[in-house]
């Protein structure tokens, strides 16, 4: 698994027009449902609506244990984790769409207006021609940098590198002007930098080299997510 994965899955839940939840139902079967992912940023968290009444609702309340899965063209995201019913005027406020007004007569106000927010655990997933499975532990352990994720790098085996935190940004290609940077400053990794990302950074993840990510940005996605764990 590496930083390219992450962001690929992060880009796909964005397009998706819908998902499916599966819970576990009053006799313990799975039970899927089609729902629609309020304004998603990344595979981390993802939230839906639903009316408090709903059995969506009643089964969560029981077993928060649930797997989402998104699906778009020949990509499949995969989700597992749990979730929880939020009922907070400022959740509700900050995700209401103007369409739930037919579902919600009261607005965001509504007291059978709720939000299920659903963290995750592990994941699997067919990004274009590749597949990757990892928990979100894995994920954010904080391996470089620059927001590469050195254990699942090519290099690791076939040139003996230990990473580049083990070896003081100084890998076998040469010493790292990012990690420099991060160690002069005292900064554990680029994500906790009120700069990123910088020029050098960008170039790193945007630029054309084959080594940069692709897509573009998937390091720094990923130093956003090790900074936001930091942070929470």
């Amino acid at each position: 698994m590496n930083a390219n994965i992450y962001e690929k899955a992060n880009q796909i839940i964005r397009t998706c027009d819908a998902a499916y939840l599966g819970v576990i139902d009053e006799d313990g079967f799975p039970s899927v449902s089609t729902v629609t992912a309020l304004k998603p940023d990344n595979i981390l968290e993802v939230y839906f609506s639903t009316g408090m009444g709903g059995n969506k609702v009643k089964r969560l309340q029981n077993n928060n244990k649930a797997s989402i899965c998104f699906r778009a063209g020949n990509d499949n995201i995969t989700l597992v984790g749990e979730a929880e019913i939020l009922t907070d005027q400022p959740t509700k406020s900050r995700l209401w769409e103007p369409w739930f007004i037919d579902h919600y007569p009261q607005g965001e106000t509504d007291p059978s207006y709720c939000v299920i927010k659903f963290t995750t655990r592990r994941v699997s997933l067919w990004a274009g021609y590749d597949y990757a499975a990892f928990t979100i532990d894995e994920l954010l352990k904080i391996q470089s940098y620059c927001g590469l994720l050195c254990n699942g790098c090519d290099y690791k085996k076939s040139h003996g590198c230990i990473g580049c935190i083990a070896l003081k940004g100084k890998p076998f290609w040469g010493e790292c002007d990012v990690a420099k940077c991060c160690i002069n400053k005292g900064y554990a990794h680029c994500g906790e930098c009120p700069d990123i990302p910088c020029e050098d950074l960008r170039n790193m993840s945007c630029g054309d080299d084959k080594e940069c990510d692709k897509p573009p940005g998937a390091r720094i996605a990923v130093c956003k997510a090790w900074a936001a764990r930091k942070g929470s």
